[in-house]
């Protein structure tokens, strides 16, 4: 491990194991709260830094740190370690429960941690919000969780809508993987495109080992007059590149959608002819010419040496979030949860948070590939 990478972790491990007194102890008249941000840093306590969860971990602290300036009521952040190992996070609850000013959790950035989270802490009537995880169980864990990231299942039936409600298509295609959320993905896509009167006229499904290519091109292309687009979700990175060399000499010229693992993928570097113009669902959208972003991608870079960029945007609109909505409720846990069933809409810098009683993200960016770029289309939401 490189020396950098020592001091790194070395101060993780101060920030998860010291409390935060200036924090407890606010200036005479002033208001303060806590929140707990419970996030897995290393590995089973290894001297192993989770990149993500630490990027995660600075946009928090970013979006606190603005809060803080503006406002005359202050808020805390107890973080913690919570090393992926339930037995710590239950070790955790007795520690932080005694906090009387403890407001909210924030945790974590996967849904096996963030399972474990809620498992711990739901019984402290707080609300815990998860930025990333993406588990279409974790909100019917508890009434309490808010998952700020949307979920497979709303991330198909967005992409549903926007084919059948935006583009008018009444006979659709769909190509997916048989294995990874594809599957998952394609089921909600149909189950929601149905719903709202369109029909699934082709359904194809592949591995990524044993698939000849071929024919499952000569099958879409056999079908074209029964089709007006077709959905190709994907379960990685990976899985795109395949679509995208595979299906090279297909001729499809009608609309094509998909979703967001499209985009992180370099396809469009060389991008095949079918994906001349598609339409892809995406969490996250960044407009980085606008002067606010660049004041505040400046001093995010000043403070923690990282780009203002993906990781740290799903910890600072998460939070921007859960902050604001608590300060509109006096920093009452209760009142705020009353709120969010009520339904809430909040425009985050990359991306909406519109939550309603199901507790989970229902909104996504729709983004359009032509000319060689992305760029955004409309922000959609069920």
């Amino acid at each position: 491990m490189s020396l950098s990478r020592i001091y790194k972790f070395l101060f993780i491990i101060f920030i998860a194991n010291v409390a935060a007194s200036a924090q407890d102890d606010p200036q005479p008249g002033k208001q303060s709260f806590n929140i707990a941000v419970l996030l897995p840093l290393t590995d089973k306590g290894k001297p192993y830094l989770e990149r993500r969860s630490y990027q995660v971990l600075e946009g928090i602290k970013y979006a606190v740190h603005i809060f803080n300036q503006n406002s005359e009521t202050k808020v805390g952040l107890l973080i913690r370690d919570t090393q992926s190992d339930s037995s710590v996070i239950a070790s955790m609850k007795r520690e932080l429960s005694v906090d009387k000013t403890l407001s909210g959790v924030i945790g974590s950035t996967s849904s096996k941690d963030s399972r474990d989270v809620i498992s711990v802490f739901s019984d402290l009537g707080l609300p815990v919000i998860s930025p990333t995880a993406t588990d279409d169980a974790l909100p019917q864990l508890s009434n309490l969780v808010i998952q700020a990231n949307p979920t497979f299942t709303t991330r198909g039936k967005i992409m549903a809508s926007f084919a059948r409600n935006y583009h008018g298509l009444s006979k659709i295609g769909i190509v997916y993987l048989k294995e990874g959320y594809s599957n998952q993905l394609a089921e909600s896509f149909k189950e929601e495109f149905e719903r709202l009167g369109g029909k699934v006229t082709l359904s194809l499904v592949y591995n990524m080992k044993d698939t000849k290519f071929e024919s499952l091109i000569e099958e879409i292309e056999k079908a074209d007059e029964k089709l007006d687009g077709i959905y190709f979700p994907v379960s990685d990175v990976k899985n795109a590149a395949l679509l995208n060399e595979k299906l090279r000499d297909l001729a499809f010229t009608k609309n094509v959608y998909g979703n967001q693992d499209w985009l992180l993928s370099d396809v469009f570097s060389e991008p095949a002819p079918f994906l001349a113009s598609m339409y892809i669902d995406s969490d996250y959208f960044l407009d980085m010419t606008q002067p606010d972003y660049q004041r505040m991608n400046k001093e995010f870079y000043e403070l923690t040496g990282y780009l203002f960029d993906r990781n740290a945007l799903y910890g600072f609109d998460a939070t921007s979030m859960l902050i604001k909505f608590l300060a509109k409720n006096n920093f009452n846990p209760g009142t705020f949860l009353n709120e969010v069933q009520s339904g809430i809409d909040y425009d985050g810098i990359k991306g909406k948070i519109v939550l309603d009683a199901r507790r989970t993200n229902l909104s996504l960016n729709i983004l359009q590939y032509n000319f060689g770029k992305f760029s955004l289309f409309l922000k959609l939401k069920i």
